[in-house]
């Protein structure tokens, strides 16, 4: 099992959470009841398709594979300030994580 730590926007510890080897960083979030979409998008997204964006997080220190076409194309505008910048929902957990939910990115 690896631990995911999230932190928020100031770095503060939001909560640690336990995901399988290779789990998606979203489903793992989810099966563990913590919450890493803003606002009305806790409703409104894609449901881990990787098209709306608001499951974006930042990879603190951890392991992770590089991003997917998916990913390139839809954080392509925000990539250039925030290089660590995944979608949660194309993440696969392959190391311990320390991930930064959103603010607003």
């Amino acid at each position: 099992m690896h631990e995911i730590t999230f932190i928020n926007p100031k770095g503060n510890v939001r909560r640690v959470i336990k995901a399988e080897p290779g789990e998606n960083l979203r489903e793992a979030a989810i099966r563990n009841k913590f919450g890493i979409y803003p606002h009305l998008f806790k409703i409104l997204n894609c449901r881990g398709r990787g098209l709306c964006t608001s499951c974006a997080v930042e990879i603190e220190s951890g392991k992770t594979a590089p991003r997917n076409d998916v990913e390139d194309a839809a954080l392509k505008s925000k990539i250039g300030k925030k290089p660590n910048l995944r979608l949660a929902c194309q993440v696969a957990v392959e190391d311990n994580l320390v991930v930064k939910t959103q603010g607003s990115f």
